[in-house]
C-alpha cells in the first residue's frame, strides 16, 4: 500500500465513531417517544429519515467503508456521498430541531462527517479515479440530469421563497415546521445546488474533479430522496396533508438517480486501464 492510499484510508477510521454516533442518534429518533419537542409535521418528517438513516445509510456507509479500504473505488465513491447526505442532514438536525437529549449527539456526528468527508475529497486520488471509467461512461447524460436537477429546486425553493418576501409573509414550510427558517432552503440554495452545478461543468469537460463528485452526488441523491419518500409516509400515517406533485416528483428522482448511478458506476474498473 504506497503512502497515498494510506493517507486515504485514515479518513475511513472516522467511519466507526459515525457509525456509533449514528445509531444513536437515529435509533433515538425511531424508537425514544418523546424525544423530539418539534411541531407534529416536522416529527413525522424527522422519524421518516431517521428510519432511513439507521436501516440504509448506517449499512451502506459500514459497508463501502470496509470495502473502500481494500482498494475498491466504487465503494469510496459512494462512501463520500453517504457523508455528504450525512452533513446535509445533521446540520439540520443541530440548527433546526429543537434542543433535546441528543443535541451533543447531533454535533459530534456532524462534526465527524464533515471531517470525514473534507479529508475523503483531499486525498482521494481523483485522477486515478478518473482513469479507472471507461469510454462508455454516461458523462454528458449525467451531467445534464445533475444540471436539471440545480435548475428544478432552485425553481421549486424560489417559487416559495420570492413571492413570500413580496408580500412579507413566511412561507408555508417554515410555517409548518415551526422553525425560524428552512434550514433546506439554505443548503440547496448555498452549498447543493452549486455543487451539481460545478460537478455538472467538470464532468462534462472530462475533468477528474468531476468524476469523483459526480458518483458522490449521485449516491446523496438517491439516499436523500429515500429520505423524503419515507418522510412522506409517515406524515401520511400521522394525517398530515402532502403535496402530491411533489412526491411524484421525489418518487421519479428517486428513481432516476438510482438508475444513473449503477449506470455510471458500471463504467468504473477495479483498476485503470493500461496504456
Amino acid at each position: 500500500m504506497n503512502k497515498n492510499v494510506r493517507k486515504a484510508n485514515v479518513w475511513l477510521w472516522l467511519t466507526f465513531p459515525i457509525g456509533s454516533l449514528l445509531t444513536i442518534a437515529a435509533g433515538g429518533g425511531v424508537f425514544i417517544n418523546g424525544l423530539y419537542r418539534d411541531t407534529p409535521y416536522f416529527v413525522a418528517q424527522a422519524v421518516g429519515q431517521d428510519l432511513i438513516s439507521l436501516i440504509v445509510v448506517l449499512p451502506t456507509l459500514t459497508v463501502t467503508a470496509f470495502l473502500a479500504g481494500r482498494g475498491s473505488p466504487r465503494a469510496r465513491i459512494v462512501w463520500l456521498g453517504g457523508l455528504v447526505y450525512l452533513v446535509y442532514t445533521y446540520v439540520v438536525a443541530a440548527f433546526d430541531v429543537s434542543f433535546n437529549s441528543l443535541f451533543l449527539v447531533y454535533v459530534a456526528l456532524l462534526g465527524c462527517s464533515l471531517y470525514a468527508l473534507i479529508g475523503g475529497l483531499v486525498t482521494a486520488d481523483m485522477v486515478e479515479i478518473k482513469a479507472c471509467f471507461t469510454e462508455k461512461t454516461p458523462v454528458k447524460a449525467i451531467s445534464i440530469y445533475l444540471t436539471l436537477l440545480a435548475v428544478l429546486f432552485y425553481f421549486m425553493w424560489l417559487s416559495e421563497i420570492v413571492p413570500a418576501l413580496i408580500a412579507g409573509e413566511i412561507p408555508q414550510s417554515i410555517r409548518d415546521n415551526g422553525t425560524p427558517t428552512n434550514a433546506v432552503h439554505v443548503l440547496d440554495m448555498a452549498w447543493v445546488l452549486p455543487s451539481f452545478g460545478i460537478t455538472a461543468v467538470s464532468l462534462w469537460r472530462k475533468q477528474a474533479l468531476g468524476y469523483t463528485l459526480a458518483g458522490a452526488i449521485l449516491t446523496y441523491g438517491v439516499l436523500l430522496t429515500l429520505a423524503l419518500l419515507s418522510m412522506v409516509a409517515f406524515m401520511t400515517r400521522d394525517g398530515h396533508s402532502i403535496v402530491v406533485p411533489q412526491v411524484v416528483i421525489f418518487g421519479a428522482l428517486f428513481a432516476i438517480s438510482l438508475g444513473m448511478l449503477i449506470w455510471y458506476l458500471k463504467g468504473l474498473k477495479s483498476s485503470p486501464a493500461p496504456k
